[in-house]
């Protein structure tokens, strides 16, 4: 029996804790109710959804990055040298964008449970960190299993796009404001 699935049990356990710990937070947490809004927009709403707009994008262009890096993409060769590099820079920069919005939804809105479309965001936004985390911590083992990093990419880009699509996409369609 290989051992190699068990590489996954820490990352997987890690990003976990990671989830339960943003969602218990924002749940016990006092929100301020404060807003603030960031040069060049008109809202913070407009602010958080135009950053979490770049973030989903530049998730599917780390997702597609991915697929031509494992040859399920584009042509039959080798992916260019600097292939991997600009996968972990997209991906970090998508991480950078987003922490601004998960910020101000955690530290100014907390959890409302009041709202199930809010629910939904909450819960898809905590899960989306729990996979970061362990998607990060199982490319930063020795060897991962076959298709890990696919499978919890994967699910990352599917959590993301679903927060983006319960709050971002809400928003730009007029039907709500945080």
């Amino acid at each position: 029996m290989s051992r190699r699935p068990a590489v996954l049990a820490v990352p997987l356990g890690l990003g976990a804790v990671t989830a339960l710990a943003l969602g218990l937070y924002s749940s016990i947490h006092e929100p301020t109710g404060r807003d603030f809004v960031l040069t060049g927009f008109d809202s913070t709403a407009s602010w958080k959804s135009a950053l979490a707009s770049a973030t989903v994008f530049l998730v599917l262009v780390q997702m597609t990055l991915g697929l031509r890096l494992t040859g399920r993409l584009g042509p039959r060769r080798p992916p260019p040298p600097w292939a991997a590099d600009v996968h972990r820079l997209v991906g970090t920069v998508a991480f950078g964008i987003s922490i601004p919005v998960v910020f101000h939804c955690i530290w100014a809105l907390g959890y409302q449970s009041d709202n199930s479309r809010v629910v939904v965001h909450s819960l898809f936004g905590f899960v989306a960190y729990g996979l970061y985390v362990a998607k990060i911590l199982t490319a930063r083992s020795d060897e991962p299993p076959e298709r890990s990093l696919a499978v919890l990419g994967s699910l990352l880009g599917f959590a993301l796009l679903a927060a983006w699509w319960s709050s971002a996409l809400v928003f730009y369609a007029g039907t709500a404001t945080s």
